[in-house]
């Protein structure tokens, strides 16, 4: 499942890339990079984690074996 959206983000890339020229395509990149280098985005990305991941069902329980 975690393929899927690397696969369409790469045939979007390739597009782009091919329509708009080697230049464009690099301008496009570096944008893609910028924005996954903020660090809101990785700070909306953990919230986002932290929300969507079930909290641990062992705190508090004990062994019976």
């Amino acid at each position: 499942m975690k393929l899927l959206p690397i696969a369409a983000g790469l045939a979007v890339g390739y597009v782009l890339g091919t329509r708009a020229g080697r230049a464009k395509y690099e301008q496009i990149v570096d944008n893609a990079r910028q924005v996954r280098a903020n660090p809101t985005l990785g700070q909306l990305s953990e919230a986002a984690r932290n929300i969507a991941t079930p909290p641990s069902t062992t705190f508090g329980t004990t062994r019976t074996s």
